[in-house]
């Protein structure tokens, strides 16, 4: 097994407590290089160099932890800092978390630092890719082809430069402005009924208006409208193109479409890779259950709409383990009946997150409901029968079935045959016994198999 290189800046002034938090991390099979420093310039100079954690105690002779941390703050943010101390009281130590710190351990219970550290190494990567993923989003939006805007309480909030450039108007002339009066009059009132219709029933298709540049020019443009929060309060997210010269050419209308649902399989398949790096065990598991949850969906005869419906949700299904500890969710062994509580929350978090998403359908209600079983014995809700969403049905038969078959932490896999076997078993009483029926006709006839 490959040794972890870890690079350790420790701010002590007692060299036996720093060997003894080293030779701690050494016993785990890390390779540790490290720098011991217990001055505020020392500790200045060091940081330049990188560290990937900073151990720090947090009462020396002419420094302390609590200073270290607030450089620290200023000059590297990202790089987790762990207060070492041989005694540490509890106001104390909730005041270096607020300032900042990951966490803390005692010197006399140095066994807890391995575990800490690797938390504080999995929480600095999901902060550094969360950054990476702001500054994409960031770079779209102030590079887009299309005019962006957020409007709140019917005033332009912010707009991106592509916006400032199609309406020809100064910057300064556009922000916390009346966005009706950059539309045609014969429009207007139908614009503000769209956005009216978004705030108050959370959705609304795209539409096509004409908009006036500054030098009177009139434009026909498609614009796509998403209810948003921004800085506390709800607004219109709007992203518009100008299709003046295509409006009759009905390809160029269908480009438009696939671009705009391309950029919702981007979001859904970030989403979805944003649960893989909280859970790499499970890596693909939700591309698969879409996999199955979509096949059956069609030997419903679902519409069009309603298997994009299934696919979508089954992507996202687990998006709720974001807020699940990552040491239980790549646990080796058995889980205590609270990690399992923890882990069956993963529903309840996910819906909380979606729900305030618009989307045409259902989708935060079925991510809760997708581990309800027909007899009631499923959670968060124990519902039973037509009380749960069929979606949900259907992507809880795909989820058990790929589970089963797939290796966990805490488990070889199961194999197909075993999971087959599951649905069989408990169809009409834990599942839907027409999609169970579908499930295994699907494997056994018609040959389905995950990609």
């Amino acid at each position: 097994m490959k040794k972890k290189k870890l690079n350790l800046l420790i701010l002590e002034d007692n060299p036996a407590d720093a060997e003894l938090a080293v030779r701690e991390l050494e016993k785990e099979g890390f390779v540790i290089e490290w720098k011991l420093v217990e001055t505020e310039g020392a500790f200045r100079e060091a940081l330049n160099q990188r560290p990937e954690i900073i151990l720090a105690d947090y009462n020396l002779p002419s420094f302390d932890g609590l200073s270290a941390l607030k450089i620290k703050q200023e000059i590297s943010p990202t790089i987790p800092l762990i207060i070492v101390s041989g005694v540490i009281g509890e106001e104390f130590a909730v005041e270096c978390i607020k300032a900042g710190a990951t966490d803390y351990v005692l010197k006399d219970r140095l066994f807890r630092l391995v575990t800490v550290i690797k938390r504080a190494l999995q929480e600095a990567e999901g902060y550094r890719e969360r950054k990476q993923t702001e500054e994409l989003f960031k770079s779209l939006f102030v590079n887009s082809p299309n005019p962006i805007f957020i409007i709140q309480d019917g005033k332009l909030k912010l707009v991106n430069p592509q916006f400032i450039k199609e309406l020809g108007y100064p910057e300064e002339k556009v922000l916390d402005s009346d966005f009706s009066k950059f539309i045609y009059p014969d429009d207007r009132e139908m614009v503000r009924e769209r956005a009216e219709q978004l705030l108050k029933k959370g959705s609304c298709s795209p539409f096509e208006y004409r908009g006036v540049r500054k030098n009177g020019d009139i434009r026909q443009v498609l614009e796509v409208l998403t209810s948003i929060t921004y800085r506390g309060k709800r607004a219109i997210l709007g992203n518009v193109k100008d299709i003046t010269e295509i409006r009759q050419v009905k390809e160029e209308l269908q480009q438009s479409y696939e671009r705009l649902k391309k950029t919702m399989d981007a979001t859904i398949e970030t989403m979805s890779r944003m649960i893989e790096a909280k859970d790499p065990y499970t890596a693909g598991h939700q591309q698969r259950v879409s996999q199955l949850a979509v096949a059956i969906a069609k030997e419903l005869n679902f519409s069009p709409d309603k298997i994009e419906e299934v696919r979508i949700t089954s992507l996202i299904h687990d998006i709720g383990k974001i807020g699940t500890p990552t040491e239980i969710l790549t646990k080796p062994t058995g889980l205590t009946d609270i990690e399992f509580g923890l882990i069956k929350n993963h529903s309840q978090v996910g819906h909380d997150i979606l729900k305030s998403i618009n989307f045409s359908f259902p989708i935060a209600q079925i991510v809760l409901q997708h581990h309800e079983k027909i007899d009631g014995s499923g959670y968060p809700r124990g519902l039973k029968g037509d009380e749960i969403l069929l979606e949900a049905k259907i992507i809880c038969v795909a989820d058990v079935v790929e589970a089963m078959s797939s290796h966990r932490p805490y488990r070889p896999a199961l194999g197909i045959d075993a999971a087959l076997e599951e649905i069989s078993k408990n169809r009409g009483i834990l599942y839907d016994p027409e999609i169970a029926n579908i499930c295994l006709r699907l494997f056994k006839e018609k040959g389905f198999k995950f990609e």
